[in-house]
């Protein structure tokens, strides 16, 4: 019975030693961003595009890149897509979404603290709050219908901007490969989801939303668990849920790209954000 107590006491203490490092670690978990290389940012703003920053009350600096709408002007002002990025990108990998900017809508990059050239360190609350600001000078300007702002976000940039909705409600909004909770996956890291400080719960926040939600996973994701994307569709009220070919990162081929991205352009059709058709074609 010694043996067993003994054994039991080191396995506990053992297991809260872990609690307490992965407590400390977790933003860096869920924040990888020390793995992207300096090879990732690009040497300058391209021509195209408008970096704004953002000062944060506590001494940091945060970046956003605007791409403007193709003929969107102050006198023509036109909508616009705010984009939220994975835990293992920067806003320099995503210049792909210029297709958006080609329909006629502007897009905003967010980057996120402690990403890219941004300082600080990321968390939820952060991310939320920052965001949010962007949002605010995004609708403030001239050139940008405040009415027709639509919300984009791929993986954890889904939860960032399930959350911001909640504070700045969008006309719209695309969910890729969303995580509908973060912290029911800490079990994969043996740890209690109450110990993770930033859940990102999605399926809260949807549930509160009376807006067009297009929900896009993948049928081999394997990091996001299979049932996420349908815990979304069923919490919110007015969702649409489309299933992919492909991983979490890659889609099998360019005509599931083509899938995607017409599944966005029509939606963001309807919805009213983008006002000509004609977009991705079979």
């Amino acid at each position: 019975m010694r043996k067993v107590i003994r054994v039991f006491t080191i396995l506990l203490l053992a297991w809260i030693g872990w609690m307490v490092l992965v407590w400390s670690l977790q933003h860096s978990i869920m924040f990888p961003r020390n793995t992207i290389g300096p090879d990732r940012l690009l040497n300058h703003v391209p021509d195209d595009i408008e970096s704004i920053w953002i000062d944060t009350d506590d001494g940091h600096r945060v970046e956003a890149w605007l791409i403007p709408g193709k003929g969107v002007t102050a006198e023509q002002p036109g909508g616009a897509v705010v984009f939220a990025h994975g835990n293992g990108e920067v806003i320099d990998d995503n210049l792909d979404l210029r297709w958006l900017a080609d329909r006629g809508v502007s897009v905003l990059l967010v980057e996120y603290r402690g990403y890219g050239r941004s300082t600080g360190s990321p968390s939820e609350a952060r991310l939320v709050e920052d965001t949010s600001r962007f949002i605010e000078l995004l609708a403030a300007r001239p050139e940008i219908d405040a009415d027709r702002i639509g919300y984009l976000g791929r993986s954890i940039g889904t939860g960032v901007l399930a959350q911001v909705a909640t504070r700045h409600a969008p006309r719209a909004m695309v969910m890729l490969i969303p995580p509908a909770r973060l912290d029911s996956m800490a079990w994969r890291f043996g740890v209690p989801p109450v110990l993770v400080r930033s859940p990102f719960r999605s399926d809260l926040a949807v549930k509160t939303l009376q807006l067009p939600i297009l929900i896009l996973a993948r049928d081999r994701d394997g990091i996001i668990p299979d049932h996420h994307p349908g815990i979304l569709h069923e919490a919110a009220p007015q969702s649409e849920l489309i299933m992919l070919h492909g991983t979490h990162n890659w889609l099998d081929d360019d005509q599931e790209m083509k899938r995607e991205r017409r599944a966005i352009d029509e939606f963001l059709l309807e919805a009213g954000i983008i006002v000509e058709p004609g977009g991705i074609q079979p």
